[in-house]
């Protein structure tokens, strides 16, 4: 191989590997990103369940939890069913 062929396959080489470390860069970083979103989604979605719990337990209207706790009345009532059927067992 001669001395031009011989860098220029280096070369070729070296931007490749320097590629790759880009795209992992690039990658980590959207998932990290990613990672914190669904986490903040999650956060928000645990505390507007522990909200609906609290105002079952206090006995409030459905309408009422739905418009605080901003979930959907199906989701207050699955709450409102699975929480009946755990406390007469």
């Amino acid at each position: 191989m001669s001395d031009h062929n011989y860098e220029l396959y280096v070369e070729k080489k070296n931007a490749r590997a320097e590629g790759l470390a880009e795209g992992r860069a690039e990658g980590r970083a959207e998932g990290r990103a990613e990672g914190r979103v669904e986490g903040r989604v999650e956060g928000r979605d645990d505390e507007r369940t522990a909200v609906a719990l609290d105002m079952l337990a206090d006995n409030e209207p459905i309408e009422k939890i739905v418009k605080y706790s901003h979930l959907p009345e199906s989701k207050i009532l699955e709450l409102r069913d699975s929480r009946a059927t755990y406390s007469s067992k």
